[in-house]
């Protein structure tokens, strides 16, 4: 299989053209770890890895005896068997995340409302005690836009339940998911109750999200 113009060749030690290494087997050829081990056993070769000297050599089977076992019935019903665990495992995380966007969506959230040139100074006093030294604090000439982003950032991390309904989703499949859901859910909710940040919390949507260490979409 041609690995295209944007995936160079994977470097690999000299006089290996007719061997392929275990990245080879299982992104070009779709082999795994276990159909390897159960397989081919030994590699037919072992070289120096291109890499670094101080790594462990690298395998090496030749391609002849790899194409001979993907010929065999016992391979063919191996990969398989292989393929429908592999669409199980996904129909059921799948069926989790739907799960976990559903309780997302489905959480009572809340915020406390305050008068609109208080919670601007709110915003702005949280941003001023957070600050690192190379930053430059706001004040009265900060732009209106800035000081828009400072007050849904104040009000989604401390003026709403925020924090505390992610918790929620802390270890559970799909939390990425749910994490997106809540925050968008929160971000509409600050703007169904200060509409003058509507455009910002628009905005916000559109960023990366912020997710806790570990958690990803």
């Amino acid at each position: 299989m041609s690995r295209g113009k944007h995936h160079p060749p994977r470097p690999k030690p000299a006089n290996s053209e007719d061997f392929l290494i275990a990245a080879d087997l299982k992104k070009d050829r779709g082999w795994t770890e276990t159909q390897i081990k159960s397989f081919l056993a030994e590699p037919d070769r072992t070289a120096r890895n291109p890499f670094s000297r101080k790594a462990a050599p690298m395998k090496l089977y030749a391609r002849e005896r790899v194409e001979a076992v993907e010929s065999t019935e016992d391979f063919r019903k191996a990969r398989e068997a292989s393929r429908k665990r592999q669409l199980a495992a996904r129909e059921r995380s799948l069926a989790k995340k739907k799960e976990a966007v559903a309780a997302a969506q489905a959480l009572e959230l809340r915020i406390l409302r305050e008068p609109w040139e208080e919670v601007q100074q709110r915003a702005l006093d949280h941003y001023n005690s957070r600050l690192r030294r190379s930053q430059s604090p706001a004040g009265p000439r900060t732009s209106q836009a800035r000081r828009d982003r400072m007050t849904v950032n104040y009000l989604r991390h401390k003026q709403t339940s925020y924090e505390a309904e992610l918790e929620e989703f802390k270890g559970v499949v799909g939390v990425g998911e749910a994490y997106l859901v809540v925050r968008n859910r929160i971000l509409d909710l600050i703007a169904q109750t200060y509409p003058q940040l509507k455009a910002e919390c628009e905005r916000q949507k559109f960023d990366a999200p912020d997710l806790p260490d570990g958690v990803v979409l």
